[in-house]
């Protein structure tokens, strides 16, 4: 299954890269989706590092029971092209695949597109059985994630929906402290 989006944001594009590249593990700041988030350590076992990249990955707290982290680690990264493809790592069996590709466009000098594709493979009988539901909660995340990037961008403070989640939570900045790890499946 694949899923894309784009919006066009009141904002230089390098700006906008900032938020999406060079800030790669600081999501759980503006997004909705991720109430909080942190940079992988740079010395876990077995996960590659892409050199170019300012982190390696980031895990993120989903705020989902089934899964409550979720490990995204960066596999491609151009500062010159502002490109950046992450996959998740440590996933249920039920989940093939699951990656995403961020392309950031400047329309002119002060609008810019943030386009994704998202690409999610289920496996298994219980994995097709999640599909369409699982489908759903992408697209839906995907709506809620440009649009947070965009408020974001052009105006420097979360959305107000995510303003609300972190005051919520109780706390005016979202973090998520790296604790021991369990390898490459995410946060313990």
């Amino acid at each position: 299954m694949n899923f894309s989006s784009h919006i066009i944001i009141n904002a230089p594009a390098e700006a906008v890269w900032d938020i999406i590249g060079r800030q790669f593990d600081r999501i759980g700041e503006w997004a909705t989706a991720i109430p909080a988030s942190a940079a992988v350590p740079p010395d876990v076992p077995g996960e590659p590092t892409v050199t170019a990249a300012p982190v390696a990955g980031r895990v993120c707290d989903t705020g989902i029971r089934m899964l409550p982290y979720a490990t995204e680690m960066i596999i491609a990264y151009s500062n010159s092209d502002r490109t950046l493809t992450y996959q998740a790592t440590g996933m249920p069996a039920y989940v093939g695949v699951a990656r995403n590709r961020w392309t950031i466009t400047a329309v002119d000098q002060q609008r810019t597109q943030a386009a994704f594709e998202a690409v999610f493979a289920p496996r298994g009988i219980l994995g097709c059985l999640l599909a369409g539901w699982l489908l759903v909660q992408i697209g839906r995340t995907g709506r809620h994630l440009l649009g947070d990037l965009k408020h974001y961008a052009e105006h420097g403070v979360p959305s107000p929906r995510k303003q609300a989640q972190l005051d919520r939570a109780g706390r005016d900045r979202p973090s998520l402290r790296p604790r021991r790890s369990r390898g490459a499946t995410g946060m313990r």
